[in-house]
């Protein structure tokens, strides 16, 4: 049993003004002129076989027999053939595809038998007698009003009017005379205006159809929209649901805690687990937070891949030497195969997504391994996580990808994920244009495949990626300034920056930042500033302004709880780091002391 699950952002819905809409939309207009003129056919066949025999009648005293009879049978064998089509086309009931076929023989028979028809004003004409040629005339005008009445609706249906009146109009110009002439000149006015009654009317009608079409279209459309607004509101919902839980399940245990210790505070054993217990607690939260916040980030486009080549082995390599010991701590193996292919994608994002499918390998494997690597297939290459777990049903193959939805947890267990992994796989996926595959069978494990284009060219560069260990302990007397207008998180910045050897500057505005310096017998080695501060001033600008106060290209961390996109490219123009809340004390620290030691290697020695 497998799924394909093709990467597909959300928030992105077509509308049906299109050009392949468009064209629906005139084949149904077609279709439905072509439905009219076969309607109609029930209606006019008898009474045309009734009007060819009154016609005979009428004209009998005045023409043969023999050519009277034989056109009467003529013209009835010709409507037989319409009737004969007609129930041929009732029988097959055609699609709208299948009808402009219909219309052939039906356009064939149209200019047959108004041919026919016509003809009457050459074969009954009779000079000697006006009255005849009256009733004729008569005749073949109501014939013609007819065509346009049952036709109208179909242009290549109606056009052979033109044969009704023309013979008559040709037989009487060529008798000669004023009368004669002016009755044939007035036939052929009569046509024209046919003709243009015609264009008039058929040209409202198929304006009256395709909005009829395209109202059809956009109601067919706005029922749909409908429904994903219905099916989102209850995704909503459940996930509002799911990370209230997750959200309230640990805050609750933080409290508890924190309780308990006001009341343990003297005694240092239960303080350092309540402590412990507390930091898990936060770490929980933080990890929602994290995972939310990339669920938002995706949804509002923020993440952009920077696609390069490099080779997949190096990939597959760090994330052997990083899960094999969390594996072997499980009882399990984890397994790399390699593979010197060099592929096309972002090397973090594609690294983002394998970690999340053997972290849920991991999870869900109680005992075997889990193998890593890939292999060709066609011109891209599948790289593969293959392990030895539980399996997954084929009916919740789909669901896994959902946010929130977990196998085999029902009590919402933190230990046992958050839910979210997959679904930040099926975003990144989407976001790189790769497609995920799933197969599985219950109890014999799962195999998660992702396609990614294969390269000829030579690797841009290696996949690199900070170790957090690298950087030697730079914080000690280093001047730090935090510019934030929540009072809270300057204390808490203070407090925490200072047990760490800091020097700490804090200010609310640009003046007070611009003020606590010019106190200060130091200049700040490095800055920490919020996005948004009081009266719509942006954490760039401060920067920007302390910068150019001091006259130093001081390096800057601006912290965010947003979500939409920032300007990337303006904050790498003016070399800040992003950070988004909440954001974790190790790896603040982390990114202070290397960016205190970057700033220390470029100075000139001396």
């Amino acid at each position: 049993m497998s799924t394909i699950l093709t990467g597909v952002l959300p928030a992105q819905v077509l509308t049906r003004a299109d050009g392949k809409a468009a064209s629906h939309i005139e084949q149904q207009v077609l279709a439905e002129q072509i439905r009219h003129i076969y309607r109609q056919t029930p209606a006019f066949v008898p009474t045309v076989f009734f009007g060819a025999l009154i016609t005979i009648i009428i004209l009998w005293p005045v023409t043969s027999p023999l050519v009277a009879v034989t056109w009467c049978l003529w013209i009835w064998l010709l409507y037989g053939g319409y009737w004969l089509l007609y129930r041929r086309w009732r029988k097959a009931d055609p699609d709208d595809s299948a009808m402009p076929a219909w219309a052939t023989p039906y356009i064939a028979l149209a200019w047959l038998s108004t041919l026919s028809w016509g003809l009457a004003g050459v074969l009954f004409f009779y000079p000697d007698s006006f009255v005849h040629q009256a009733m004729l005339l008569v005749l073949l005008t109501i014939g013609s009003a007819a065509i346009m009445a049952t036709s109208t609706v179909y242009s290549p249906t109606f056009y052979p009017v033109v044969l009704m009146l023309t013979p008559l109009s040709a037989r009487m110009a060529y008798e000669g005379g004023v009368l004669y002439l002016s009755l044939a000149a007035g036939l052929l006015v009569f046509t024209l205006m046919l003709i243009f009654l015609h264009r008039n009317t058929h040209r409202a009608y198929a304006g009256t159809l395709r909005q009829r079409f395209l109202n059809e279209a956009l109601a067919e459309e706005m029922t749909g929209l409908k429904d994903i607004a219905e099916r989102a509101n209850t995704e909503k919902s459940r996930f509002l649901a799911s990370a209230s839980h997750d959200l309230r399940q640990p805050l609750h245990a933080l409290g508890l805690f924190l309780g308990e210790l006001r009341e343990r505070i003297d005694d240092p054993v239960m303080r350092d687990r309540l402590l412990q217990q507390m930091g898990a607690s936060i770490e929980a939260m933080t990890e929602l937070f994290d995972a939310l916040l990339d669920m938002s980030r995706f949804d509002t486009g923020a993440v952009q891949p920077e696609l390069r080549n490099f080779r997949v082995d190096h990939l597959l390599q760090g994330l052997e030497q990083e899960y094999t010991a969390r594996a072997a701590a499980r009882g399990l193996t984890l397994r790399r195969v390699s593979c010197n292919a060099v592929i096309r994608s972002d090397p973090l994002l594609l690294r983002r997504i394998l970690r999340n499918l053997i972290e849920n390998a991991i999870r869900y494997t109680e005992t075997g391994g889990i193998v890593i690597g890939c292999r060709r297939d066609g011109e891209g290459i599948k790289l593969q996580v293959c392990d030895s777990g539980i399996g997954i049903a084929e009916q919740q193959l789909e669901k896994i990808f959902s946010e929130f939805y977990q196998l085999n947890n029902p009590e919402r267990d933190r230990h046992k994920g958050l839910g979210l992994g997959l679904a930040v796989v099926k975003q990144l996926a989407g976001l790189l244009g790769h497609e995920i595959t799933v197969r599985s069978q219950p109890g014999k494990g799962c195999l998660f495949s992702l396609r990614v284009p294969s390269s000829s060219l030579e690797t841009d560069e290696s996949v690199h990626e900070i170790d957090n260990g690298t950087f030697t302990d730079r914080l000690e007397s280093a001047c730090v300034l935090i510019v934030d207008d929540d009072d809270a998180v300057r204390e808490g910045s203070r407090g925490l920056l200072e047990v760490w050897g800091c020097v700490v500057l804090t200010a609310a505005t640009i003046e007070e930042a611009l003020h606590e310096i010019a106190l200060s017998s130091r200049q700040p080695d490095v800055m920490v500033t919020d996005f948004r501060l009081r009266d719509q001033v942006s954490g760039i600008q401060v920067i920007n302004r302390v910068r150019s106060s001091t006259g130093m290209h001081i390096p800057a961390i601006m912290i965010t709880g947003d979500t939409a996109e920032l300007g990337t490219e303006a904050l790498r123009e003016s070399d800040i780091t992003l950070l988004h809340k909440p954001v974790n004390p190790g790896r603040l620290g982390t990114l202070l002391r290397f960016l205190l030691a970057e700033k220390l290697s470029s100075m000139p020695e001396g």
